[in-house]
């Protein structure tokens, strides 16, 4: 077995300091930028990896952050795994994963795995919502949740201008004059709720993916004095893409069996629906935007290669990945101040599927 390559090695063989090795090591210090790279290109010509567990009896850290996410099956969770990876390593920090399921589990289910990893402060994603006294507020380590849901103030949070988003959008297509504007991914029904009823808790919600931009599409169409119609507020358990295929099925029957229309626009709550939406669209030969115009949320990288390529609003996932990053590393590395809430801004990304 070759001998462990060290600092020291990587010093001798770049023609530099310990000390500036330590810092490139640790995106530290000040040095010209072709020294730097030097010093990466050595480092990983010789093949140095960190002794984490060395590091970590010396300094009492890892220099790492945990994420904790759901699956990767939505297209949304390894685009903002991608940027929260990028954000850490700009600060000297690695990324550990660890998953709790979409299905049937919750962000909870993984506290005590998150104790048996060498992390310094968790990230966690989430969709669901999480109760004040949650375990997730309760953590030893800094917590950061990154979720459209309320962290009561308990600890660093970040979210996107997602109600605002919709309502613009809607807005705006309403402007150009369109009548029938459908919205995919609302919150499921209660059993036996009446169309006033589901409506009326739509405009309590203050928090949630869902909840929150199906409030957006209903304020937006009451404030042009549009009336709501409860049969293009469509609901679905998940909004994945085999969900958004389900949607158009049902969508269809539906308005083979009674006197509704297609919609003019469909907006949806994420990027993932409208890729199950586009497919299904298009098994029944229902052109876009020709026929039918989408709009979908999240611009995940995949939007551009669609057919036709998605028009979606963009909640710059990049932005919302660094502060997430940030508040995490700022807490690990003595931040004691209130916590912070933090919502990223949303834009339109103009594609084939709707020109609004």
């Amino acid at each position: 077995m070759a001998d462990r390559i060290t600092i020291v090695d990587i010093a001798k063989e770049a023609g530099v300091s310990i000390k500036t090795v330590s810092n490139v090591i640790n995106n530290k210090g000040n040095m010209r930028p072709e020294t730097r790279a030097h010093v990466r290109d050595i480092i990983d010509k010789l093949g140095y990896q960190v002794n984490i567990a060395a590091r970590s009896m010396r300094t009492g850290r890892t220099k790492l952050i945990g994420l904790g996410i759901a699956d990767f099956s939505q297209p949304f969770n390894p685009y903002v795994t991608d940027s929260v990876i990028q954000a850490a390593r700009a600060r000297g920090y690695g990324v550990i994963t660890s998953t709790y399921g979409y299905h049937n589990q919750d962000v909870e289910s993984i506290i005590t795995e998150t104790h048996q990893l060498p992390a310094d402060g968790w990230i966690f994603l989430t969709g669901q919502s999480i109760s004040e006294d949650s375990s997730v507020f309760k953590q030893s380590y800094p917590v950061v949740l990154a979720s459209d849901f309320n962290a009561f103030d308990k600890v660093d949070s970040v979210t996107m201008q997602s109600y605002e988003a919709v309502k613009d959008v809607v807005a705006r297509l309403i402007k150009k004059g369109k009548q029938r504007i459908a919205f995919a991914g609302a919150p499921l029904r209660f059993n036996n709720e009446t169309d006033r009823a589901f409506l009326e808790r739509i405009q309590r919600s203050e928090f949630g993916t869902v909840d929150i931009r199906t409030k957006a599409y209903c304020n937006a169409l009451q404030e042009y004095d549009l009336a709501v119609n409860p049969q293009y507020i469509l609901s679905c358990e998940l909004i994945d893409h085999k969900h958004g295929a389900l949607l158009v099925k049902n969508l269809l029957n539906q308005i083979e069996s009674t006197d509704m229309e297609l919609p003019d626009v469909i907006v949806c709550a994420n990027d993932a629906l409208a890729f199950g939406i586009i497919h299904e669209l298009a098994k029944n030969n229902i052109r876009m935007p020709d026929d039918v115009e989408l709009v979908g949320f999240d611009n995940v990288p995949e939007a551009q290669y669609s057919n036709p390529t998605l028009t979606t609003i963009n909640p710059h996932v990049d932005d919302y990945a660094q502060h997430a990053v940030d508040f995490v590393i700022e807490r690990i590395e003595g931040y004691k101040g209130p916590a912070r809430r933090y919502a990223s801004s949303c834009t339109l990304e103009q594609r084939q599927s709707c020109q609004v």
